[in-house]
């Protein structure tokens, strides 16, 4: 039986033997070498997905950012910062209060005060906006470019007049704003009021607003002191102060091509 098994030969018993251990190395080799490329693309294919991993961790977000898609040059100046809202009733402000110059002028700065800006041509088409002959354009003596001015500052001016209705005795004889006709003063109101929610549900602020139990309250209170992610206002007040065109109104004049959009009311 032995003779017989085609594993064994008493003549050749060296060298088949040899051959037999050269085909298992061989043939181990052979198994081990998809093995082998297997194990190498799985590392591969991990470190790939830790660098990008790495990368995206390392990219700011969009919120962080400011979450401004639309494109702007103030877009530079915008820095995240944390600040703690304080929403007590009657905390004292800057702000508010009852009339006065000081008042006034806090206001001022960061509405009435912030003056036209410029965008060239090629920003004004970053941003989506068209070369319309309506648009007001500077003179080339002093660059060119179309003026522009925050929205920010538009927001704040229309808070403010709001604030000035509330105070309408004081106001009244006063502001500009004021003495037009009752329907134009109705409808510059209702436009402030109605940018000022569009602004607040397009901003949707997130921020959770705890519930206490206080004293001499029956029912659960909100606690408006929170912590909200913001831009820097001052830094973008800055930026706008620095930008700034100063140019008398009476050199922003009409080009030959200009014309007049329709009067939207």
């Amino acid at each position: 039986m032995v003779k017989n098994s085609p594993r064994y030969s008493p003549l050749d018993a060296v060298g088949d033997d040899e051959k037999l251990h050269g085909d298992a190395e061989r043939s181990d080799i052979e198994t081990r070498k998809p093995r082998n490329w297997l194990w190498l693309s799985h590392g591969v294919l991990v470190c790939t997905s830790m660098l990008f991993f790495t990368l995206w961790m390392g990219t700011p977000s969009a919120q962080l950012r400011g979450g401004i898609p639309i494109y702007s040059p103030a877009n530079v100046a915008v820095e995240p910062i944390i600040v703690k809202f304080n929403g007590t009733l009657d905390f004292p402000s800057i702000y508010h209060g009852p009339p006065s110059p000081e008042i006034d002028a806090t206001w001022d700065r960061i509405s009435t005060n912030v003056r036209p800006m410029r965008m060239t041509l090629e920003e004004m088409q970053t941003a989506g906006e068209a070369d319309s002959p309506s648009k007001v354009r500077y003179p080339d003596k002093i660059g060119g470019g179309f003026m522009v001015s925050l929205e920010s500052a538009h927001e704040l001016h229309c808070l403010n007049l709001l604030r000035k209705v509330s105070w309408f005795e004081y106001y009244g004889p006063i502001e500009p704003s004021f003495q037009n006709t009752p329907e134009i003063v109705r409808m510059h109101i209702d436009h402030c009021i109605e940018t000022i929610r569009q602004n607040i549900m397009c901003n949707a602020d997130v921020t959770m607003v705890t519930w206490d139990w206080v004293e001499n309250h029956e029912h659960p209170y909100p606690n408006f002191n929170t912590r909200h992610q913001c831009k820097n206002f001052d830094k973008i007040l800055d930026w706008a102060v620095e930008h700034a065109i100063h140019i008398d109104k009476s050199e922003v004049t009409r080009f030959e091509d200009t014309i007049d959009l329709p009067v939207p009311f």
